[in-house]
This record gives structure tokens, sequence and C-alpha cells, in this order.
């Protein structure tokens, strides 16, 4: 402070200007053209994230979602197909086990075996 205060006071007093505030000035213009385009290059960088966040990330997202679902029905469906041509399920008939037991179920018109009488027992004890 005491420095720039006798630079002050020669300067005025010779009436020329002296090296160190000469060097204060052209360091002050670079300062505010520096600060100047850093306000400007912050306030590009916000409208772009800005606009990232409210529009693109949206659309990306939801893209993404759509694929993510589309790949997930065609594994899905290949699984699934893999699993109806499965070894396990066919016998050599061709026809699994599990629909053997619907057709025998089917052929007695859907009735279990005994379940008619045992409940024809029960009701006699009722009454």
């Amino acid at each position: 402070m005491v420095v720039l205060v006798g630079a002050k006071y020669l300067e005025e007093r010779r009436g020329e200007r002296i090296l160190v505030l000469n060097l204060i000035s052209k360091g002050d213009l670079h300062v505010r053209n520096l600060s100047h385009r850093a306000a400007h290059e912050y306030t590009e960088l916000r409208e772009k994230a800005e606009f990232f966040v409210k529009k693109q990330l949206p659309m990306y997202s939801k893209s993404l979602l759509n694929k993510s679902q589309t790949l997930v029905q065609e594994k899905s469906a290949k699984y699934l197909e893999l699993i109806r041509d499965s070894k396990l399920l066919k016998k050599s008939d061709g026809i699994s086990e599990f629909f053997k037991n619907v057709s025998k179920v089917e052929r007695g018109n859907g009735e279990i075996d005994g379940y008619s009488e045992a409940f024809q027992d029960k009701e006699s004890e009722v009454k």
C-alpha cells in the first residue's frame, strides 16, 4: 500500500508514468478481460447444462427404457421358446406328462376319484 501511495505521489510530482503503476494498469485490464470471459463461459455452460437436464436427459432415458423393454421382450420370447422345446417337458410320444394328466382328469369329467363317495359318507353322518 505504501509503495502504491509513494508511486502515485512521484507520478504526480514528475508528470510521467511510473513503471509500477503502468504494470498495475495493464494487469487490471487483463484481469477484467479474464473475468468477463469467465462470466460469459459460465453463462453458456449453465444454459447447456439446463438444456441437457430438461430436454435431452428425459429423451435419452425414455429411449433407453424403450430399448430395454424391447430387449427384455425379445430375450424372454427366445427363452420361453427354448423352454417349450425342452427335452425335459417332452416325452417319447410328444406329449408332456402334465398334459397327459389333464386329459385323464377331463375324461372323468373333472371329478376326483373317491371324492363323491367320501362326501356322501359325511352327509349321512351329519343327519
